[in-house]
């Protein structure tokens, strides 16, 4: 298994450990109501789904909802990779979930012993032609002829069918992250990067969503430890017609051999380097989370955020930063610092899509460890502007040790219409006093009536293609 400290949320870190006292903050907002118990404008609830195993941690990572029954309505995939089998507590299991009536649609249990079976669970458009999404599931610590490889497989929620099978090499951790490819060998049938974060040689694999065949494997030039460790499609970086790829390598050796991390852009064509950059401090996780953003700058090619949540920080004097940097030009546009120390603020990056109407993406950054009053760990949620780079919205977990947060992708809006809509994790949620079960929120924001009035104001939209003058 990767002897990796950073970011791990293991039954060790889940014991609560001796923090500073965090600076005062603001009384916080109540945690979104239920959409059908609440009429008013902003954040509502429109579901929950639930943990069923008691300290399994529903949803570890997951992938965006698609359909998987054909309703027409996008479907919820999770894993909790902590679910007891056969005496082996770190078999794990996956889970689909109706995004209609929130039933459970299918669920599988890992076979392999400490595998983490639904460590991560990434629903994926149609895989064996049946025109329904698929999931694909990673076991990352998965042995394989007695040494941990990692294994991923794709699975159908139709028939509850394994459609292909992959293992990692010796010490690869195979699955560690996945992200979406897209069609990128052109058969018709979208892709799948998977994370490799070998503790000596790190690597991204692009994998066969057809047949589970290694297509390429991406490498720094030289040996980089932990990279893959979180990996992310960033689009056309390089401006070559294909999407590139962002790797994190948040135990990478920077000057005396500090632990400071690192982040990569790699062109997909050719696996060369675009963009590296490194961390300025030992333990900062710099490269933990990597991630694909809108178009913040305006010069048509979108940016890459990477977080230093410092997680194995363990004075938890600091509260993590979030970088973004150009697409095109790799320069550091932002910075953004959580507003608690010890919070882990940046423990999850993801565009949020336009949430305040100005035509330009924003930026949803997850903070699981935020203190509210004396409830510890219960975990927030920030909203960024990805115009002004201003705080849009915070939002907050709903008890002690939720983790609220920890992982989060945007979602459809659940009426079919164009709210914005995200699904948060809480990770270590109780759920019918069960601690650490999980939950999954799918969170609307609903607005405002406009006001009537005589002329409607501009926002102030940038055309595509002028450069932002507000960010150097």
């Amino acid at each position: 298994m990767i002897a990796l400290a950073v970011c791990c949320a293991t039954r060790a870190t889940a014991a609560k450990a001796k923090q500073r006292a965090p600076a005062p903050t603001p009384t916080p907002a109540a945690h979104p109501p239920s959409c059908r118990q609440s009429d008013r404008s902003g954040w509502c609830v429109a579901r929950r789904f639930a943990g069923t195993v008691p300290g399994g941690e529903l949803g570890f990572r997951f992938g965006e909802p698609l359909d998987v029954d054909g309703d027409g309505t996008a479907d919820v995939a999770a894993g909790a990779r902590f679910t007891l089998d056969q005496s082996a507590p770190q078999n794990g299991n996956a889970a689909v979930w109706s995004g209609a009536t929130g039933a459970p649609l299918r669920t599988w249990t890992g076979d392999l012993p400490d595998g983490l079976f639904g460590h991560w669970v990434l629903p994926a458009p149609d895989l064996d032609g049946d025109h329904r999404a698929d999931v694909v599931i990673a076991a990352p610590t998965a042995r394989a002829d007695g040494h941990v490889r990692g294994v991923v497989s794709a699975r159908s929620p139709a028939t509850g069918k394994e459609i292909w099978q992959r293992s990692g090499q010796d010490g690869e951790n195979l699955g560690w992250d996945l992200a979406p490819a897209g069609d990128a060998n052109a058969d018709g049938v979208p892709d799948v990067l998977a994370g490799a974060p070998s503790v000596d040689a790190g690597s991204v694999k692009l994998v066969s969503g057809k047949d589970g065949t290694v297509l390429r494997t991406y490498s720094p030039p030289a040996d980089v430890q932990s990279f893959g460790w979180y990996v992310a499609s960033v689009g056309d970086v390089d401006r070559d017609g294909r999407p590139d790829l962002a790797a994190g390598a948040p135990l990478e050796p920077g000057i005396a051999d500090a632990k400071v991390g690192g982040a990569y852009v790699l062109s997909a064509r050719d696996g060369r380097i675009v963009h590296h950059w490194q961390g300025t401090t030992k333990l900062d996780g710099f490269g933990e989370v990597v991630a694909a953003l809108g178009d913040l700058d305006g010069d048509a090619v979108g940016e890459i955020a990477v977080s230093a949540p410092r997680t194995n920080d363990q004075t938890r004097a600091l509260p993590g930063e979030v970088f973004v940097y150009s697409g095109r030009t790799g320069k550091e546009l932002r910075r953004w610092t959580g507003t608690q120390p010890g919070e882990l603020f940046g423990r999850m990056v993801v565009s949020a899509g336009d949430v305040d109407g100005d035509r330009v993406d924003d930026v949803a950054i997850g903070a699981p460890w935020h203190r509210v009053g004396e409830r510890a760990r219960v975990g927030r949620l920030e909203l960024r502007s990805g115009r002004t780079g201003k705080v849009l919205h915070e939002i907050f977990g709903d008890e002690a040790d939720a983790w609220f947060g920890w992982h989060v992708r945007r979602a459809p809006d659940p009426d079919g219409g164009k709210r914005p809509a995200l699904l948060v994790g809480a990770l270590r949620h109780s759920v019918e006093g069960e601690p650490a079960s999980g939950v999954l929120d799918l969170l609307v924001l609903r607005r405002a009536a406009p006001a009537r009035t005589k002329h409607r104001r501009s926002q102030g939209t940038t055309t595509r293609g002028a450069r932002r003058s507000d960010i150097r």
